[in-house]
């Protein structure tokens, strides 16, 4: 009798544990990850690692310290994504920025996090999230370098357009830019009667500007703020960021077309950076 009430018991005791576990599934053990019809997701989950696209040299998104480590805010939103999704992650550096696409559409990484703006020529062949941070084009001005060519002094576009047309000296503007960027594309628009000389990187532009090679530096507001920052022996009383960006500007994460779940998923992320004051933290970090 007394084996047969323990042997109840014991049943009872398991239908009790199944049927917790199936009231509340999620409880004590990790939630599954529902790729859908994201082969990316699918993939990333089946191989436990998140390979991640990253801007080669971009500060403070994506740089080499002075230990040679890869850091930036880039780097610390992919290792939060990896660890949210439960996977290994895996860093990947191309040569050059023009690079992340292909790579993405090869399959030899799953996402470029890279300080990407978004636009209408590369969502031709990426999709984008939403934006993970606002920013746009602003100016680097060498006003010693404009005295000297008799190209007026301004403190924003407007200005700098109207003072350039009053002096007749549009055709006389010289702008750096970084060869293969968004920016390159956009000067002709904004800046018609200039001419833009070309360099191979951000940095190589901008220095033509520190010595006097271009009048002004067009790129992203935070590349300029910050290159100006870290190179005062070079800048200090003869070059200057405009205040404001003369064109908005936003950057995104990049997937492959077709993984609209995998998409869905990184919009509630990105929204989570800034509610949880992830991204904040971030940016505080490698620019205070």
């Amino acid at each position: 009798m007394k084996k047969n009430i323990g042997h109840f018991l014991l049943v009872l005791g398991s239908i009790v544990v199944i049927c917790l576990t199936l009231m509340f599934p999620i409880q004590g053990r990790a939630m599954e990850i529902i790729t859908g019809n994201s082969l990316v997701l699918e993939r990333v989950v089946s191989n436990g690692v998140l390979r991640v696209g990253v801007n080669p040299r971009f500060k403070p998104f994506s740089f080499l310290n002075e230990k040679k480590e890869r850091v930036g805010v880039d780097i610390d939103i992919a290792k939060l994504l990896a660890k949210d999704l439960g996977v290994n992650l895996k860093i990947v550096v191309p040569k050059s920025f023009s690079q992340l696409i292909p790579m993405l559409l090869d399959d030899k990484i799953d996402i470029i996090i890279a300080g990407m703006t978004r636009n209408f020529k590369r969502a031709k062949l990426v999709d984008f999230t939403d934006s993970y941070f606002d920013t746009g084009l602003s100016i680097m001005f060498n006003k010693v370098a404009a005295v000297k060519a008799g190209i007026p002094i301004a403190q924003s576009y407007d200005e700098l357009m109207e003072k350039l047309k009053e002096a007749h000296k549009e055709d006389k503007l010289i702008i750096a830019v970084t060869k293969g960027k968004s920016p390159a594309r956009s000067v002709p628009h904004f800046f018609p009667k200039a001419t833009v000389i070309e360099y191979p990187s951000n940095e190589a532009a901008a220095e033509a500007v520190a010595e006097g090679k271009a009048h002004i530096m067009v790129h992203d507001e935070i590349f300029l703020k910050v290159w100006v920052q870290d190179n005062k022996d070079k800048t200090m009383f003869k070059v200057f960021v405009f205040k404001k960006p003369f064109k908005p500007d936003y950057y995104s994460f990049a997937v492959k077309k077709g993984n609209q779940e995998f998409l869905n998923m990184l919009n509630v992320f990105i929204k989570e950076l800034y509610v949880e004051r992830y991204f904040k933290e971030f940016m505080k970090k490698y620019l205070d």
